[in-house]
């Protein structure tokens, strides 16, 4: 080897050293930053979406049955919402609105009016669903929120890791046990929770985002809610709009009787 080679490679060596050894620019860990700061961050997320017009197609789970259908889904926060089941003709079969004073459902076998704050039977819009709700939780639910917001409850959380993901600990839930809420590290998305209701009911709801922003936001493709071995699926189509001006008209009742059909069970293998 020529010798006058071997000193360009010492110096090469320790250019490369050099550069693996130079100080990186600050990355934050989530062991750097305390609860309420994660917590805060997942909360100003959390409320970033305010209203949503879309179609889903709605899955529910139960025992015995699965059915499947399309659903219009208008809300916008903080109670109000319409959802529409749609048969596949395109017939309103289940109907739910609140304008934020009352909620109206009407089903093949209901016409009832519930206070605006009132907890209604999530079964008269989702056969086989046998859980009871308010229209705010149902809104932040169709919004990409968590269902119950324990980022405004005043319990302190506490934070730890789950594997690549950020726990969120929030002791002394209404059903004597603890919510937990695990986040994404690098946008601090909620991806999963779990809830403890009163009663000793349990929930939890997990998360699937569109691969880009939605109109700036992160916004979720696929919402699933699920208790008491029952469970309801959200998958939103591609023409989801976010934070666009809603007619309040839209959150008053307008289906007729004539417009009601039976939601029959669909079997799936």
């Amino acid at each position: 080897m020529n010798p006058r080679i071997l000193p360009l490679i010492f110096v090469a060596l320790l250019l490369v050293l050099s550069a693996s050894c130079a100080p990186k620019g600050p990355v934050e860990e989530p062991g750097e930053m305390t609860a309420g700061e994660a917590a805060s961050r997942a909360a100003l997320l959390n409320s970033s979406v305010k209203s949503v017009k879309a179609l889903a197609r709605v899955s529910i789970s139960a025992p015995g049955e699965k059915i499947s259908y399309t659903q219009v889904t208008v809300a916008s926060e903080p109670d109000r919402i319409r959802l529409e089941a749609l048969n596949p003709f395109g017939s309103t079969v289940g109907f739910i609105s609140s304008d934020g004073q009352s909620i109206y459902v009407i089903s093949s076998s209901s016409r009832d009016v519930y206070h605006g704050d009132e907890e209604f039977d999530l079964s008269y819009i989702y056969p086989g669903l046998n859980l009871r709700i308010t229209a705010e939780s149902l809104v932040n639910l169709v919004l990409g929120r968590l269902p119950y917001n324990v980022f405004s409850s005043g319990r302190a959380p506490e934070l730890s890791t789950d594997g690549q993901l950020i726990k969120l600990t929030y002791p002394g839930a209404a059903g004597g046990g603890d919510d937990a809420v695990w986040l994404d590290p690098s946008t601090f998305k909620a991806r999963k929770a779990e809830f403890s209701l009163e009663g000793g009911r349990k929930a939890s709801v997990s998360y699937e985002y569109f691969g880009g922003l939605v109109a700036g936001h992160y916004f979720p493709r696929r919402i699933q809610f699920e208790s008491k071995g029952l469970s309801i699926t959200l998958v939103y189509d591609e023409g989801v709009e976010l934070n666009v001006p809603v007619d309040s008209s839209l959150f008053r009742p307008s289906a007729s009787s004539g417009a009601i059909a039976n939601i029959r069970p669909q079997n799936y293998n």
